[in-house]
């Protein structure tokens, strides 16, 4: 028995696959990121470590960094 074929509606070549081809489908497939973009363009984690501390002090709190969990 034969499979049915179908017609993609973007470039118009034949498949089995249903309305739209393999081919054309993956073009469409985005491997990015869309949570935590910012992490990974913004400040170092020392950076923002540096900064907590900075401001720690600024309204009297004494901080200091976490290092070692032991």
């Amino acid at each position: 028995m034969d499979e049915p074929t179908f017609t993609c509606e973007s470039c118009g070549n034949t498949t089995d696959r249903g309305d739209i081809c393999f081919a054309c489908h993956i073009k469409t497939v985005t491997f990015g990121y869309t949570w935590g973009q910012e992490s990974f363009h913004g400040p170092t984690i020392g950076e923002v470590q540096r900064k907590t501390v900075e401001d720690a002090l600024q309204a009297g709190i004494t901080a200091e960094p976490v290092t070692n969990w032991q």
